[in-house]
């Protein structure tokens, strides 16, 4: 890499917090560069993974929401746990579920600045970019909507009441609506074809891929650089913040940016490479003690900024995730496509279809997620007074050609909490699971279960496959984030890693934005969430004083 190129920003991530934060730090004139440890999706940004049938085009598996269950060749073992090291990471491999985010989701989770009128502004602008879509097929039709007719039926002869979901974003309770889908075009659109769009048309913006970020360079609380290494063609080096002024902003994901903080080093001393936001805190010297040492205690020990320079938060704590829970029932009007199969033999007419008209089964989210459910939603009130939201999500898949998976997220009002911690050949793993922990937690799962058995009892020929008759909804359910954001400094004996500006505590140019920094989880799939929240730190970053 050219050894006197200094950035204003490096942003390490190219996901659902990374690539919105690049355009608007490139559009307010600063110089930024964006690197990705995995290599181009789409084939607009170079990407070549596609089946045989798609060659020719300038498609790939990551174009087509239909292609969106092929999974094959996409994980990477990151140590102990699997990452999808991919240009838009989670919205580039995901099913392209697109919410706009319940008032709740920021009003319970989030601290002030950061509650439902604050956001509002960037949520505007997010939807005005990604407004998103209940008909993903161009020509506006649903193909094989006949579970959803099933399903759907079902729930509003119970009572439940249908919604265009954002369009009400704040009805969330008893309530169902067809799937919302980033998509655009028949293609999956989302970030990678509008906010890195826009940043690549700037001389003040670069992209790497295939680039490993290592860790921070910093002295004390001043972050000067960012050491990287090359994975299959990628750069390799020390990437040099502008001086006095420069910024880093790890947008790594809940495990890569914590992983970024643990294993930062002075800027005197050279290194080899490991990666995970835990990783980067832990090899950056930020975190509790008792990680910091076992880094210490690593083969990274040597390279390891001094003791006398680690930064105690509680990095790794309050890790929080939507608890799912399966159920499975089937019907005989329920019709299976094939997904898994349109790798190597679609059928044929639709193929064609997609490719001449992007319309078709291949427009939508494979295993057809969109025209089978109505997303359905559900608030329980818990024992501790707190409201807990539920939201299904069905898909056409299960052990039989006529079943349907749905599955039960816990989500808004979760009270459990895990923890991610790491190992001495740098391994991150979740020690602490973070699910169904609290009684209340558990209890709303048993509720919401029961509540869809009882709206289901009247639906005729519907079989219950899991949990089987006989089981209850407490039998099955008894058998079955690490750098977060607050204003009480995790230093002081607080729960907090970042501030309300997303600024790592005990740094001046250090930042986080991705949901590692989500106080609690939220409702519905976060990927827009994590779009808003990047647009909003955008702001109050862009009006900090220079480090």
């Amino acid at each position: 890499m050219p050894s006197d190129a200094t950035y204003d920003y490096v942003i390490v991530g190219s996901g659902a917090g990374g690539i919105p934060m690049a355009d608007r730090l490139s559009e307010a004139g600063h110089k930024v560069l964006l690197i990705e440890k995995g290599p181009p999706s789409s084939g607009r940004w170079g990407g070549t993974m596609k089946p045989a049938w798609l060659q020719g085009t300038n498609l790939t598996r990551f174009d087509v929401p239909g292609l969106c269950n092929q999974v094959r060749d996409l994980f990477t073992p990151l140590r102990s746990h699997i990452r999808l090291p991919r240009l838009t990471c989670g919205t580039a491999v995901n099913a392209g579920l697109w919410w706009k985010p319940h008032p709740e989701d920021w009003d319970t989770n989030f601290p002030a600045g950061w509650q439902t009128k604050d956001l509002a502004a960037a949520t505007d602008r997010v939807f005005s970019r990604i407004p998103g879509t209940i008909t993903p097929s161009v020509d506006g039709k649903r193909y094989l909507s006949q579970g959803f007719d099933v399903l759907g039926g079902s729930l509003r002869a119970a009572g439940w009441e249908y919604v265009v979901p954002n369009e009400t974003p704040e009805k969330k309770n008893r309530t169902i609506g067809h799937s919302t889908f980033m998509f655009s075009g028949g293609e999956r659109g989302g970030p990678l074809a509008t906010y890195l769009v826009t940043a690549s048309g700037r001389n003040t913006f670069t992209l790497w891929t295939n680039t490993i970020a290592k860790r921070i360079i910093r002295t004390g609380g001043h972050a000067t650089g960012v050491e990287v290494e090359c994975n299959r063609g990628g750069h390799a080096g020390v990437v040099n913040l502008t001086p006095n002024t420069g910024r880093v902003i790890s947008a790594a994901g809940a495990f890569g940016s914590a992983k970024l903080l643990f294993r930062s080093k002075p800027p005197f001393v050279a290194a080899v490479l490991k990666m995970s936001v835990l990783t980067w805190l832990y090899e950056g010297g930020i975190g509790p003690t008792d990680q910091l040492n076992i880094v210490k205690n690593s083969t990274d020990g040597p390279t390891m900024i001094d003791s006398a320079q680690w930064i105690n938060l509680p990095v790794g704590y309050n890790l929080n995730d939507h608890v799912g829970t399966d159920i499975e029932i089937a019907h005989p009007d329920v019709v299976f496509y094939d997904y898994y199969a349109a790798w190597r033999s679609p059928i044929a007419s639709d193929a064609e279809t997609y490719l001449a008209n992007r319309t078709g089964p291949f427009a939508q989210a494979a295993p057809n997620i969109g025209p089978i459910v109505r997303q359905f939603w559900e608030i329980i009130k818990g024992g501790d007074g707190t409201d807990r939201h539920l939201h299904w999500q069905a898909r056409v898949e299960g052990l039989t050609n006529t079943s349907m998976t749905v599955t039960q997220y816990l989500g808004t009002g979760s009270t459990s909490r895990g923890r991610m911690t790491i190992t001495r050949q740098l391994n991150t793993v979740v020690s602490t699971p973070p699910y169904l922990r609290t009684e209340h937690d558990k209890q709303a799962v048993v509720e919401g279960l029961i509540s869809l058995q009882k709206s289901l009892a009247n639906v005729a020929n519907l079989t219950w496959i899991t949990p089987r008759p006989g089981v209850s909804a407490e039998q099955f359910v008894n058998s079955v984030r690490t750098a977060k954001m607050g204003t009480d400094d995790g230093r002081s004996g607080g729960t907090s890693v970042v501030d309300l500006n997303t600024k790592v505590y005990g740094t001046d140019n250090i930042f986080v934005v991705d949901a590692s920094i989500f106080p609690g989880m939220i409702t519905a799939n976060p990927s827009a969430a994590i779009v808003i929240v990047s647009e909003h730190a955008a702001t109050k970053i862009l009006t900090l004083s220079s480090a």
